[in-house]
């Protein structure tokens, strides 16, 4: 709620402002319960989940990375990539708004240029369910076109129980996969205190020089993540510039990150039981600088 009655810019130019989301609606025939959630969570960019016998909402909004994998806790098959088709890709979105002033529906037209010149003009028409704003109805439409052009890949892993029962739809997980980066920067942590690291694997993990501003980042024992900037690395014991909350427990996985080789950002989409000790991840790439984009078309 106090992400969707943020005041942002409502793009007349005049310095006026407006709620990130506005619900103006009045449903007046019967729909299927889950259809009528979905329809309403829409409005506010929230993904209903269904889970444990209830329903939570997930809300794609800037968020911080609340899990770290690489090859120590995922399964022997490491880590599988996909993306979606040219053919499912539109490089215009006509967004239908209901316009309070001419009291009719009316159409918001958002373009991406890049993709016109490599696919074509194909467009995608979205209906705008409850909005009543050209601005709401544009936001809509570059946060459309900015998924299907640079947020379409999907990974899927599988880990173990004590992450597979902590990581939930809509959380965004930090990874480092070595195949692809071609650099092992996760593992393990073997000690620690408040301000040091003793890593695992030292002669394989490939470590990122002090002037390439390296920084780690760490599962601390409360189970939140925390990253620090490396100030010196002495064999495998790193030293941070200033004290994590709490001392990482041993075992915890740990990642490094560099200005030439930084690691990668999904939001989890589904969390998948595969047996009593074992749960399948699926997520989908995660851009964080997107939400300028979005709401005042920064590149």
């Amino acid at each position: 709620s106090k992400y969707a009655n943020e005041e942002v810019d409502d793009g007349t130019g005049s310095g006026a402002k407006e709620a990130r989301f506005s619900c103006n609606v009045n449903i007046q025939s019967p729909k299927e319960a889950f259809a009528a959630i979905n329809d309403l969570a829409g409005v506010m960019r929230c993904m209903p989940i269904w889970s444990a016998g209830g329903i939570t909402l997930s809300q794609d909004k800037e968020t911080s990375a609340s899990y770290l994998f690489n090859l120590a806790n995922v399964g022997e098959g490491g880590f599988s990539y996909s993306g979606s088709s040219l053919k499912t890709r539109h490089s215009v979105v006509s967004v239908s708004y209901f316009n309070m002033d001419s009291k009719e529906v009316d159409f918001e037209v958002v373009e991406d240029a890049t993709a016109i010149s490599k696919l074509g003009t194909i467009v995608k028409q979205v209906k705008a369910f409850a909005c009543t704003s050209r601005n709401q109805a544009a936001r809509l439409g570059r946060a459309i076109l900015f998924a299907e052009q640079n947020e379409s890949e999907t990974i899927t892993f599988t880990t173990s129980i004590d992450a597979g029962i902590v990581v939930r739809p809509g959380s965004v997980i930090e990874i480092n996969d070595p195949v692809r980066a071609g650099a092992r920067r996760g593992g393990r942590v073997v000690s620690a205190t408040t301000t040091t690291i003793t890593i695992d694997a030292k002669e394989q993990t490939g470590l990122p020089a002090l002037n390439d501003n390296p920084t780690i980042s760490v599962i601390l024992s409360d189970g939140t993540v925390e990253s620090k900037t490396i100030t010196d690395i002495t064999g495998a014991v790193i030293t941070v510039n200033s004290a994590f909350s709490s001392a990482p427990s041993t075992n915890a996985p740990y990642l490094i990150s560099s200005t030439t080789l930084q690691t990668q950002l999904f939001r989890v989409i589904q969390v998948e039981e595969q047996d009593e000790v074992n749960y399948v991840i699926t997520a989908l790439s995660y851009v964080e600088g997107k939400y300028a984009f979005i709401e005042n078309g920064t590149a």
